[in-house]
């Protein structure tokens, strides 16, 4: 059995664990592969004109891993729903509806679900568990999956934080990226973006890689979406470090806006720039405001 998993959306988090899931039961595993150009025009050729970036990203992955389910490649298609985490706080609300929009973009596929909601007491170990159930395993192997799982991922995100943590360079100027992870950290944006940010004079960290301690709520207890918090743990920890910041927003995110406005206030004396994506963000107009804000890092040097 090969089961697909899109590398895009808040799935791209997790993909280690359903990774390790699918390994410890002897299902082969088939990631999408990293955006590109041609992932965001399919993308954006399924999607409705109002949908966001990553949810034209996301569909763009998921038309990848139909080709390959159509030519009998893959068994299936996961796609998760995540309602509520630990914090008992929500996902976005479009990602929650991506398993029936998929469903109803491609009849004839097979998607597999299964449900994040803390609120149920619907863990990620009983989803594990739940998604065993869905693809026949035995009860026992599903649950020795899923603690095998779990701890795939928790080393994961430990191993990525140290390796970022280890790469702060106080002999360069720290520039903090603010953002989704599934945004900041995408294949294609990075590559439009990052790219021409990071060199010999600047270095790169991303608020969204952190220790995931509760340092959200020195800004606010009150919190509604689960990918805010954990940008603001991430400028909690990073901005002392910090020597200028990137906002990058996903068009039209109304929740990416309002933490970029809660994090502003927390900005003192460091230059920041707020870069708006979308399926149409050129590569010319991006090097131009990123080379502007760069030379705007290089001239504090001598103030």
């Amino acid at each position: 059995m090969k089961i697909g998993i899109p590398n895009a959306l808040f799935i791209r988090e997790k993909i280690p664990m359903y990774v390790s899931f699918f390994k410890y039961n002897g299902i082969d595993s088939v990631v999408s592969t990293n955006t590109t150009l041609k992932t965001i025009e399919d993308g954006k050729e399924i999607a409705t004109s109002e949908e966001c970036i990553a949810s034209k990203i996301f569909m763009g992955h998921i038309h990848e891993l139909v080709n390959l389910y159509t030519n009998e490649y893959l068994d299936g298609i996961l796609i998760p729903r995540i309602y509520k985490n630990g914090k008992n706080m929500e996902g976005c609300v479009k990602s929650l509806a991506l398993y029936d929009i998929a469903r109803a973009t491609y009849p004839n596929v097979k998607f597999i679900d299964t449900n994040v909601d803390y609120s149920k007491n619907m863990t990620y170990f009983k989803s594990l568990i739940n998604l065993g159930v869905t693809l026949g395993l035995n009860s026992k192997n599903s649950f020795l999956g899923a603690f095998y799982a779990l701890e795939e991922q928790k080393k994961f995100e430990q191993r990525k934080y140290h390796e970022q943590f280890e790469k702060i360079d106080f002999k360069k100027k720290n520039i903090l990226v603010i953002g989704n992870e599934y945004i900041v950290q995408d294949g294609y944006i990075k590559k439009l973006i990052i790219s021409n940010l990071e060199d010999e004079n600047n270095n790169v960290i991303y608020a969204c890689i952190n220790n995931g301690k509760s340092r959200y709520k020195n800004i606010s207890n009150h919190l509604y979406f689960i990918n805010g918090a954990n940008i603001l743990n991430g400028i909690e920890e990073y901005l002392p470090l910090t020597d200028a910041c990137l906002f990058i927003t996903g068009f039209p995110c109304a929740t990416d806006s309002l933490i970029n406005e809660m994090v502003k206030k927390r900005i003192k004396g460091i230059p920041y720039i707020e870069l708006s994506v979308d399926e149409n963000t050129s590569n010319t107009g991006i090097q131009t405001r990123i080379e502007s804000f760069k030379d705007m890092i290089e001239g504090r040097r001598y103030v």
